[in-house]
Order: C-alpha cells, then sequence, then structure tokens
C-alpha cells in the first residue's frame, strides 16, 4: 500500500505539471485579448520569477544568497545556463506560442528528449538501441502530424513557429544539463533564481521593455500573475517537492501532462480548435516522451 506521503507527491507533482500548461494558456490570453508580445512578457516573466524565488532563498538561509557569484569560475557555467538555457528557451517557447497555440508549442517542446538521446549516443559512440528508435519514429511522426497534418507539400502552422518550437526544445537540452553542476552545490531554487534574474536582465535590456506596451488592466495583471506565480514560481516549486516524495523519474514523468494541459487550457479557455492530425500528433510525441524518460536521471525544469 502506498504512504500518504507518497500519494501527495503523485497529486503535488501532477498539479505542478498543470500550472505549466496554464502558464503557456495565460501567455496566448495575453498576446491575443492584450496585444503584448514575446519581446514584452519574457523579460517579465524572467525577472519577476527570479526575484520572488531569490526572496525565497533570502529566507531560507540569507547567509548563501550570493555564494554562486563569489566565485568567478561559476560565471561560464552560469551565464550558459541563464542565456541559454533559460532565456534563449523561454523566448523561443513564448514566441513559439504567439506564433501558434500553447498546446502545439508546449508539445513540440517536449521533443527535446529526442535531442537528449541524440547527445547521448554522440558521447557514448553509440546508435539507439531498439526502443529508442521506436521512440525517435514517434517523435518523428509526431512533429509531421502537427506541422503539416498530413500533407507533405503544405504547413499547418508557420515555418518560423516550427523553427521556433525546435529551437525551445533545443534549449531544454542546455537546460537540463548546464546547471546540474552549480546545483548540486549551491542547490537548485538558488542557481534558478539568479538564472533567471540574469537571463531577464539581459533580456531586458535587449529588447528595450521601457519602449514597450504592456498590460494596463487587471485581467492583464492577472494573466502575467498567472504566468509568473502560477507557472513558474509554484510550478516550480510543487514539481520540486514531488521530486523530493516520489523521485525524480517518475516526477518528471507525471509532469509530462503539461502538454495535455496546455491543450484543455486552450480548447477551454481560448476556444482553440484541434483537427484529429493534431491529437494523434499529441499523442505520438507524449509515447516518446513516456518511453525515454524511462530511463531518465535526474533533472529540473521551469
Amino acid at each position: 500500500m502506498r504512504s500518504k506521503s507518497y500519494i501527495f507527491g503523485i497529486f503535488i507533482t501532477l498539479i505542478g505539471g498543470i500550472l505549466w500548461g496554464f502558464s503557456g494558456a495565460c501567455g496566448a490570453y495575453l498576446f491575443k485579448f492584450h496585444q503584448v508580445g514575446s519581446d514584452w512578457l519574457v523579460p517579465y516573466r524572467l525577472l519577476l520569477s527570479g526575484i520572488l524565488l531569490l526572496i525565497f532563498c533570502l529566507f531560507k538561509n540569507p547567509k548563501t544568497i550570493f555564494n554562486p557569484l563569489k566565485n568567478i569560475y561559476n560565471y561560464p557555467r552560469l551565464l550558459f545556463f541563464a542565456l541559454i538555457g533559460l532565456m534563449m528557451t523561454q523566448y523561443s517557447y513564448f514566441y513559439a506560442i504567439e506564433l501558434s497555440n500553447p498546446a502545439v508549442a508546449t508539445v513540440l517542446q517536449y521533443t527535446a528528449p529526442v535531442f537528449i538521446l541524440g547527445l547521448a549516443c554522440f558521447y557514448d559512440k553509440r546508435l539507439p538501441s531498439k526502443i529508442e528508435f521506436y521512440a525517435l519514429v514517434l517523435a518523428a511522426v509526431g512533429v509531421f502530424l502537427l506541422a503539416t497534418h498530413g500533407k507533405i507539400d503544405t504547413l499547418a502552422l508557420s515555418l518560423k513557429a516550427l523553427i521556433f518550437c525546435l529551437i525551445s526544445a533545443l534549449c531544454v537540452v542546455v537546460y537540463n544539463f548546464a546547471p546540474q553542476k552549480l546545483a548540486r552545490v549551491y542547490g537548485i531554487e538558488l542557481v534558478l533564481g539568479w538564472g533567471l534574474v540574469i537571463g531577464g536582465v539581459v533580456l531586458a535590456l535587449y529588447m528595450q521593455v521601457w519602449n514597450l506596451d504592456g498590460v494596463k488592466n487587471l485581467s492583464g495583471y492577472l494573466a502575467l500573475g498567472g504566468v509568473v506565480i502560477f507557472g513558474t514560481v509554484l510550478a516550480f516549486s510543487f514539481y520540486l517537492w514531488g521530486v523530493e516524495l516520489i523521485g525524480a523519474p517518475k516526477a518528471s514523468m507525471i509532469a509530462a501532462i503539461e502538454p495535455v494541459s496546455a491543450a484543455m487550457f486552450s480548447y477551454f479557455w481560448l476556444n482553440v480548435e484541434f483537427t484529429a492530425y493534431d491529437l494523434i500528433g499529441f499523442i505520438a510525441i507524449m509515447l516518446c516522451v513516456l518511453i525515454l524518460s524511462k530511463d531518465k536521471k535526474d533533472e529540473f525544469k521551469c
């Protein structure tokens, strides 16, 4: 019989995955009804989420808050994580949502395990196993159906949307591997907090967000809060809590509810319609994720 803590771990991880899907839907809502763009949303998402996480770390242990910044040898890895693993991942993901919809962008981002598998095979100097090959075929079929709706000569979503979805998936690889050494020394919350702040500051300066139009009413600020508080801080905290209770492999599989959550919020809240090709593509990619996640080691996400 499962313990209460194990059952609670499954539940809290599930909520975390649902909140990640909700974050994408909130972003799409802002794009559609408040005419803000990724150039404005993503810097604020990174910066505000990072500040909230660092405040949490400050209350948890104020003496360690600046530890990752004290050693200059940490800077290359921290900057690589902040700029590629976080800033580029989040910008390409939300820009893909802006060009398509949350469900498609989220599912295509979940092709990241395919790229992780490719790196593993390259470093191990081996070919994919039979089960890994089947997973790759499922991913290819899923991407093909989502991108073309079964028509080889046309694209169901724009080429730019497809490219940014796949860029996001590639950056997720960096996100999963770049900070592991730092996280073991300083803790995930602290490394993620500083990574978000650094990425947010750099992107805000590059986009010159002070010159961009943002949200101007209560519904817009609530949606922004949904992205920052529910879709980042709480989602990450719940997922991390779940990892502690049930372990990373099971938690990462349960958190794969995120694309389903994004699809449900898109359909019922934003009135996005899906075709049979979309649904088959979703299923194919999620089967690929479940197959590849069986042997997956510790990782974390945002």
